[in-house]
């Protein structure tokens, strides 16, 4: 299956979001595309995070990645935190 990764933006938010509120059920949350929708709108709106979105040939989003600027104090320098990672149920397991 041949994957595209994109840097996301709010162009790509209703793309994002459903897969987030899949994330989130995935670690026992309520199921809540509004508050999905709103969380990630927020983060792209004000560049709090960076989001990778990974598409299949055909364009369907299957996963995502989203990053957060830090700070290490001992290298002093900027950072990107790995916070979340998500590919969808039917293509987990495939080898990428």
């Amino acid at each position: 299956m041949k994957i595209t990764i994109i840097e996301a933006s709010l162009n790509e938010l209703i793309e994002i979001a459903p897969l987030f509120n899949e994330y989130r059920q995935f670690y026992q949350q309520a199921d809540d595309l509004s508050l999905a929708v709103n969380f990630i709108r927020q983060r792209l709106e004000h560049h709090q995070s960076v989001i990778l979105l990974a598409r299949t040939a055909a364009g369907k989003p299957v996963g995502f990645t989203q990053l957060y600027p830090s700070f290490s104090s001992v290298s002093a320098q900027s950072i990107w935190i790995l916070n979340d990672l998500y590919v969808s149920d039917n293509c987990r397991g495939l080898g990428r």
